[in-house]
C-alpha cells in the first residue's frame, strides 16, 4: 500500500520543478536585455565622419575634404547600446588635424579618441614664374592655383587685384602662394621721379617739387633732393609722387 503514496509524492515534486522552471524562465523574458560582444570600429569611424560633416555643413560653399583615421582593432570596446556621443576638445578647431572623441556611457562605459584630418581647399593667388624680390607683381606674373588653407598659415589671396602693383619681399618660386608676409605695398614714389613736398606746419601746408632719391611706399621714408635749395630732405610717402614734411 506504500507504492502509490511514493508515486503520488514523485509526481508532485517533479510538477513543482516544472513550476519553478517557468517562473524563472518568465522573469529571464522580462529583465532587460544587456548586448554583449565587441563594437565595431568601422561604426565608430563612420559616426565620427557624420559627426564632422554635421560641424562643417555652415563652410558649404568650401571645398572640404573630411578623413578619419584608423581606430585599433585590438580595442575590446563593448557594443555601445546606443550611439556613442561624439565630442570635441574645448577651442578645437575645425581644420587641420584634430581629435574626436567618442563616448559610450552603457552598462560597460567606454571612451576612445579617434584622429582626423579636415583639409579645406580654395583657389589662391600664385607665381606664375619664378618671381625675383624686389619686382611689382603685374597680371602676368600670377595664376590660381588649389591648396590647402591650413598649409598658409600666414594668409593667402583669392583676388587677383589684391597683389597686382604689390613689391615681392623675397624670391618666390613659380606655383608658390603668394602671401601677405610675402609682398609689400606697392611703390607710390620712384627713385629719379619728380615729386611734390608738402611741408606741414600746424594747418599751414608748404608745397615744393623735388626729386626722389630712392623707391618707397605708402608710410614710408623717403629721401628727396629739393629742386631749388638742392637739400636732401626726408619725409613719409602719403599718395602717389607726394611727400609729407611735418615740421
Amino acid at each position: 500500500m506504500a507504492q502509490p503514496v511514493d508515486k503520488i509524492h514523485t509526481a508532485t515534486s517533479w510538477l513543482g520543478i516544472r513550476a519553478n522552471i517557468c517562473l524563472i524562465s518568465g522573469l529571464l523574458l522580462l529583465m532587460p536585455t544587456v548586448v554583449t560582444g565587441k563594437q565595431s570600429t568601422e561604426t565608430l569611424r563612420q559616426t565620427v565622419l557624420k559627426f564632422l560633416q554635421v560641424q562643417t555643413e555652415k563652410r558649404a560653399e568650401q571645398d572640404i575634404e573630411i578623413s578619419v583615421g584608423r581606430i585599433d582593432r585590438r580595442l575590446k570596446l563593448a557594443t555601445c547600446q546606443e550611439s556613442p556621443m561624439a565630442f570635441l576638445a574645448a577651442g578645437a578647431k575645425l581644420q587641420g588635424k584634430l581629435t574626436v572623441g567618442l563616448r559610450c556611457t552603457g552598462p560597460k562605459p567606454w571612451t576612445v579618441y579617434v584622429p582626423a584630418h579636415i583639409k579645406i581647399f580654395a583657389n589662391v593667388i600664385a607665381a606664375a614664374q619664378p618671381l625675383l624680390r624686389g619686382s611689382e607683381i603685374s597680371a602676368t606674373d600670377v595664376i590660381f592655383v588649389r591648396q590647402e588653407l591650413s598649409q598658409l598659415r600666414s594668409g593667402y589671396f583669392i583676388k587677383i587685384e589684391s597683389v597686382i602693383g604689390k613689391i615681392l619681399t623675397q624670391n618666390l618660386s613659380a606655383g608658390h602662394a603668394i602671401t601677405p608676409k610675402r609682398v609689400k605695398a606697392a611703390f607710390l614714389v620712384r627713385r629719379g621721379e619728380k615729386v611734390t613736398i608738402e611741408v606741414s606746419i600746424g594747418t599751414l601746408k608748404v608745397r615744393g617739387k623735388g626729386e626722389a632719391l630712392k623707391d618707397a611706399a605708402r608710410g614710408e621714408l623717403v629721401s628727396v633732393r629739393n629742386s631749388q635749395s638742392k637739400r636732401i630732405i626726408q619725409g613719409v610717402v602719403t599718395k602717389p609722387g607726394t611727400v609729407n614734411i611735418q615740421m
